[in-house]
């Protein structure tokens, strides 16, 4: 039986939590021997944005200036040269959409063991009024989920 190398997608934001999440997925890579997808997503900004009691007005269009994908990209080289310069296979992938659909959708799409994210550890009432990625993910995907602390010891 021939076995196929196991596939860590690994989702950052370039936070300052993004290091954290990319060190413990170089770690369980090396452990695995797996490959490491790493992956940035860019989502798009609504244009106008419904305000008022009753979401009845609207404001004026927002002028939004995608990305620089070449930047995004270079920024996506520099984590992965020191996981490649430990000898780690990896790829990187910038995508436009919502984070957490996309995380599920790459994740089939590259064959994906497992998911690795950061959780930005924001409070019940961030999490009540906005979500996170962390949850819709933990909610929805069919492989494994691990999710990287921010808090240190």
């Amino acid at each position: 039986m021939i076995e196929t190398m196991k596939t860590l997608l690994v989702s950052i934001d370039f936070s300052p939590i993004s290091q954290k999440v990319v060190d413990g997925a170089a770690d369980l890579a090396s452990c695995m021997g797996a490959k490491v997808v790493l992956l940035n997503i860019w989502e798009p900004v609504a244009a106008y944005v419904p305000v008022g009691a009753a979401m009845d007005v609207i404001t004026a269009p927002i002028p939004v200036e995608p990305p620089d994908l070449d930047l995004v990209g270079k920024q996506l080289g520099q984590f992965a040269q020191p996981l490649r310069g430990r000898g780690i296979s990896v790829e990187t992938s910038v995508i436009e959409g919502m984070p957490a659909d996309e995380i599920l959708q790459q994740a089939a799409k590259t064959g994906a063991s497992m998911i690795i994210l950061g959780s930005h550890g924001h409070g019940a009432v961030y999490q009540l009024f906005s979500g996170s990625v962390v949850t819709a993910v933990l909610h929805k995907s069919t492989i494994p989920v691990t999710v990287i602390p921010v808090h240190s010891k």
